[in-house]
């Protein structure tokens, strides 16, 4: 009944688990838990704080029209919401899933960079605030280098196995067919 128990909620040893039971083996467990929390440290600055407060903040505010009609705003609230989704898939433990996310996300902040650029009719906003959306590029490194230290040694396994099965026996004797 305990061994059931045990293996029903996902954990075998009692081990330390952040959402989900996959998160790597050995040292890259340590360390995918430790990114795993800077992850989400940084949406929760990067994307929730910034991302949705301060497309918000400029709308509501009292700026010139040309700021608050730039199209950028829009593309810098949808990406941070983006990062968002990505990092909760993260968590649930679709690594692979969650680095395309933060990769499509990492261009629509290049694609907000871009029309920060080419839509600003002041000079001295022509890059809008950088310092707020561009930073939050570090979360898709992070979404990759988790999905990597979770799924680069389950590949050589199976590359292992594969190679294992490729390989003739010198056990077997094929030519004792006599």
């Amino acid at each position: 009944m305990s061994n059931k128990k045990k293996k029903s909620n996902g954990r075998q040893d009692g081990s330390f688990m952040f959402f989900v039971p996959d998160q790597g083996e050995g040292a890259a467990k340590v360390i995918v838990i430790l990114l795993k929390v800077l992850m989400l440290i940084g949406t929760t600055i990067l994307c929730l704080c910034f991302g949705i407060l301060g497309p918000i903040c400029i709308w509501i505010g009292e700026y010139d029209p040309a700021v608050t009609g730039n199209p950028a705003i829009v593309t810098w609230l949808v990406t941070s919401i983006v990062y968002i989704i990505g990092t909760f898939v993260i968590m649930l433990g679709h690594s692979r899933i969650a680095s395309i996310i933060d990769c499509a996300a990492s261009v629509g902040s290049l694609v907000t960079y871009y029309l920060f650029v080419t839509r600003a009719q002041d000079p001295e906003l022509s890059v809008g605030p950088t310092m707020l959306y561009m930073p939050a590029i570090i979360l898709t490194v992070l979404a990759v280098a988790i999905a990597m230290l979770i799924n680069i040694p389950k590949w050589a396994e199976k590359q292992a196995i594969k190679a294992r099965e490729k390989a003739p026996s010198i056990l077997s004797d094929e030519d004792d067919d006599n």
